[in-house]
């Protein structure tokens, strides 16, 4: 009796230890997967009985927020590394708002932020970075809004002299020939404003609706230039003036004309200043001239008969001087005159 129970206790300790062999070989077949976990430069490992990353992220207590994102790379065999990108942020103001954006970093845009914030910019609006750029953790991207007020405005053009120097009238004189009157213009202008403060008013263009008149005047300059004739060497003057070439003087009135350039004489030659009409048959043309006024208050100086006129031609003016304003022509006026008619070998030449 005492064998048959040994034998039985034996039986069931053999059953037993089968049964702890099974299950110690069922464990060792189960697969085990390691996960290496990387977020903000910490690194976490996690085994897991399932391949899934999910799972073994919950397992790690990992929370993923919006714009986070993760990489799986197979290291080896049932061998996983896990890398979790945070998103970056940044602020965008904007209409008197600062509003927090998160974003993925170096792959998002200024203008895919302004837009995630629901930021319209227009045309004249200015943006503190540009719309192409990666925004960079901890930006802030600015917004101004940009407007224009345009208005029109009447203003006077104010008259002024146009003056012709000249040297017969003493330094700093003037003579006034005309006055002149003044113009109008509408102006245009343009305010710009930046989140509604004012940064710039400009004019933009102006429209001239009276066209101003300048007034005509002479002022004596005794540095002047004038355009004579250059007097020949070979001309002198007595104590009184009077040039000692003279082969003669002949005495009447004289006055002054003046022409658009381009204009020539009855000779065919260009007129300018030392360039006299004269009545041809009295002087012949090519003469060799001094013409003085008597009272001693103007001197024409050296000239060369090479034009003639109505007047000359019929006896009521002896001499029409070429000078090289009009204004200078008024203030000449009509005078009495000496022209002395002067000794020269050239004098009925052809002209230069």
């Amino acid at each position: 009796m005492k064998r048959l129970i040994s034998k039985i206790s034996g039986m069931i300790c053999v059953m037993f230890a089968g049964v702890l062999m099974m299950n110690v070989m069922d464990g060792a077949a189960e697969t085990q997967y390691l996960f290496y976990i990387q977020d903000s430069g910490e690194t976490e490992l996690i085994y897991s009985a399932t391949g899934s990353v999910e799972k073994a992220m919950q397992q790690a207590g990992k929370v993923l927020y919006e714009d986070d994102f993760y990489t799986v790379e197979n290291t080896s065999r049932d061998v996983y590394t896990v890398t979790i990108t945070r998103a970056d942020s940044c602020i965008v103001e904007a209409d008197g708002e600062r509003t927090p954006v998160s974003f993925r970093p170096e792959e998002t845009t200024v203008g895919e932020v302004l837009a995630e914030a629901g930021v319209t910019v227009g045309e004249n609006d200015l943006v503190s970075l540009g719309l192409d750029e990666l925004v960079k953790d901890g930006e802030t991207i600015r917004v101004s809004r940009v407007t224009y007020e345009n208005y029109l405005t009447d203003e006077v053009i104010d008259w002024q002299y146009d003056f012709e120097p000249t040297r017969y009238l003493r330094e700093g004189v003037m003579k006034v020939f005309a006055q002149g009157d003044d113009g109008a213009k509408t102006v245009e202008h343009r305010r710009t404003y930046v989140d509604g403060q004012l940064v710039s008013d400009e004019v933009v263009g102006e429209t001239v609706t009276k066209a101003v008149t300048n007034g005509r005047a002479q002022i004596g300059d005794k540095d002047a230039p004038v355009d004579y004739l250059e007097e020949p060497e070979w001309l002198t003057f007595d104590e009184n003036g009077v040039p000692q070439q003279a082969v003669k003087v002949i005495s009447g009135l004289g006055t002054a004309y003046t022409t658009t350039e381009g204009v020539y004489g009855a000779t065919g030659r260009y007129l300018s200043e030392g360039y006299v009409a004269v009545d041809p048959s009295i002087i012949p043309y090519g003469t060799k001239l001094y013409i003085k006024t008597k009272d001693g208050s103007w001197d024409y100086g050296y000239a060369i008969a090479a034009d003639t006129g109505g007047a000359m031609l019929s006896g009521r003016i002896l001499v029409d001087q070429y000078m090289n304003s009009y204004n200078t022509c008024m203030q000449y006026g009509v005078r009495e005159v000496d022209i002395y008619v002067l000794e020269d070998l050239d004098a009925h030449a052809e002209i230069d």
